[in-house]
């Protein structure tokens, strides 16, 4: 797994207006990564090393009903770990990812934040940033 930590450090939901409208409603989430540094992690065997990612992870509603943001970090450990030099090189010249990197942090977040997303999104009673199942009943032929 390369990702070993995981934290939240703001989330914030702010709903614009009471009234829900009618229609197609546009759920937009944004990942986006803020600041990348070497980080490091404690564990039973001593220290690892490894790349903090500071993230910013926005939802807005289109139309303008609600819009918010998760904040975090979390401790990338590459695949191979001497491409973690490559990696920070990359972020300090340009403030680029590559792609690879990207997948893999933005997948991760994803899968963390979603059901924070849901369960904020249930409590100010908002639609949901993903579809749900419903179930419909057919006629029966006769």
């Amino acid at each position: 797994m390369p990702v070993l930590g995981f934290n939240v450090t703001k989330i914030e939901l702010e709903r614009i207006t009471l009234a829900v409208p009618q229609g197609q409603i546009e759920v937009r989430l944004s990942p986006k990564v803020k600041e990348m540094r070497l980080g490091e992690i404690r564990t039973p065997t001593g220290k690892l090393n490894g790349i903090e990612v500071l993230f910013r992870y926005e939802i807005d509603y289109n139309p303008k009903i609600a819009q918010g943001a998760i904040e975090g970090v979390i401790l990338y450990v590459p695949p191979q770990k001497d491409r973690m030099d490559d990696i920070l090189n990359l972020w300090e010249d340009e403030k680029k990812i590559d792609s690879l990197t990207f997948a893999e942090v933005v997948n991760f977040i994803t899968k963390e934040i979603s059901p924070i997303l849901m369960l904020m999104a249930k409590e100010m009673r908002l639609p949901y940033h993903i579809p749900l199942p419903r179930v419909e009943v057919k006629p029966q032929p006769q």
